[in-house]
């Protein structure tokens, strides 16, 4: 008997043991799990804060390559690196990557950013000053339209596209109506007022012209002739007098054998460019001088009538694009996307019409967009007949949704895309 009680003595203080034993193995299990699973939180903290110091970092300045190494933060460690598509060629001409690597002991986690910089090339039309100048009955405008100040309307001007305005006219009335007759704008796409500011260069950025520096057209010259050929060429004339060039002054370029980047550049003066033609291939002009366009400028497969045309061009200028040779009652078209950066207000600056005052032209056909620093003029309002100048069918290139011109000058703000944790 004493035996029986012994062994169920001995039973119990066994199984106690091994219960507090469990129990204290639990414990410890515990304590490292909780320590675990606070490792790997502190670990993705470190790595999402330094994501949002190389955020801060690219909203000063969106230009930004420079990394980060093994930076101290919540007694972790961080590292970041800053990608475009010179750095990965998966990457879209406008997205940025960040990638932030965070660790805490023994932990490590990495957050990935894409973030788009949206080219200009985005707008229909874009200006940063209105001045006094109208949309006006028949004018008629597809795809985003913007201002930093406030537009003026007459009549019934249509926009396909959504209007956005950084300023208002006043609390009654978020546009400037025509004092004289009815305004009546028909805003298809609809409308957003004070919407922040977008800043516009005022000259032609860097890297645009580092790109036509490094396997584009670098030309330096006061005056320059371009004529766009249908087989993908682009025949080249320049030189420092303004008469025209014969004809064996001009050299051809393959625009396959470049990266689609032309700069023309004189130190002394600003440089006026010419051109015209048919343009086969994916090509931006700059200059920070003027451009004038001499004659229709068109795609060789038009993308009005072919979605899935890849022919595309930039025009961009540091002072002014002048649309010359008009003619009494006749159309003009412009397939391109067209920037100026003059920071004159003038009527006859930025993007204008040669003679808009004085003369009567039939309607000015733009395909792409229009970014311009002030608004210049392209007519004078009036009746059918009394009116001068060009009536205005500006449409937009739906495939700038995706596609921009090589260097096209971008906006100095970035949007998120995706944030992977």
């Amino acid at each position: 008997m004493d035996k029986v009680v012994s062994l169920i003595l001995f039973g119990l203080i066994v199984s106690t043991m091994s219960l507090r034993l469990q129990a204290r193995r639990s414990v410890v299990d515990s304590v490292i799990n909780v320590t675990d699973k606070y490792n790997e939180e502190m670990a993705r903290n470190v790595a999402n804060g330094g994501a949002n110091i190389a955020l801060n970092a690219l909203t000063l300045d969106v230009t930004s390559t420079q990394s980060a190494d093994d930076i101290s933060l919540y007694n972790g460690r961080y590292s970041y690196y800053i990608e475009r598509q010179a750095q990965d060629a998966t990457l879209g001409p406008t997205q940025v990557r960040v990638t932030s690597i965070g660790t805490f002991h023994n932990d490590t986690h990495t957050v990935v950013v894409l973030l788009t910089r949206p080219s200009f090339s985005r707008y229909a039309y874009f200006s940063n000053h209105e001045g006094n100048i109208w949309f006006w009955s028949g004018d008629t405008l597809r795809g985003p339209v913007h201002t930093n100040t406030y537009f003026q309307m007459g009549g019934t001007p249509v926009f396909f596209g959504k209007v956005t305005s950084h300023q208002i006219y006043n609390s009654y009335h978020p546009y400037r109506e025509y004092p004289y007759g009815s305004t009546n704008p028909r805003f298809l796409g609809g409308t957003e007022w004070q919407v922040p500011a977008l800043t516009m260069p005022s000259e032609i950025p860097p890297e645009l012209i580092s790109d036509a520096q490094n396997g584009g057209i670098y030309i330096n010259n006061r005056y320059a002739w371009l004529k766009f050929q249908s087989n993908g060429t682009v025949k080249i004339a320049s030189k420092n007098s303004s008469s025209n060039p014969p004809s064996g002054a001009y050299t051809t370029y393959n625009l396959s054998n470049t990266n689609g980047v032309i700069y023309i550049h004189y130190n002394s003066n600003r440089p006026v460019v010419k051109v015209k033609g048919t343009v086969n291939g994916r090509v931006t002009v700059a200059t920070r001088g003027s451009i004038k366009v001499t004659d229709d400028l068109v795609y060789a497969d038009n993308p009005q009538t072919n979605p899935n045309s890849d022919d595309m061009i930039g025009l961009a200028a540091a002072r002014n694009i002048i649309v010359t040779n008009n003619q009494h009652d006749q159309d003009r078209t412009i397939q391109a996307t067209v920037m100026t950066m003059n920071p004159s207000t003038s009527y006859n600056k930025n993007f204008w019409v040669y003679h808009y005052n004085t003369d009567r032209y039939g309607t000015l056909h733009l395909y792409g967009g229009l970014i311009q620093q002030s608004r210049g003029a392209v007519g004078l309002t009036g009746s059918s007949y009394s009116r001068k100048g060009y009536l205005k069918d500006y449409r937009w290139d739906s495939r700038l949704r995706k596609m921009v011109p090589p260097s096209f000058p971008m906006l100095f703000v970035l949007r998120k895309i995706a944030w992977w944790d």
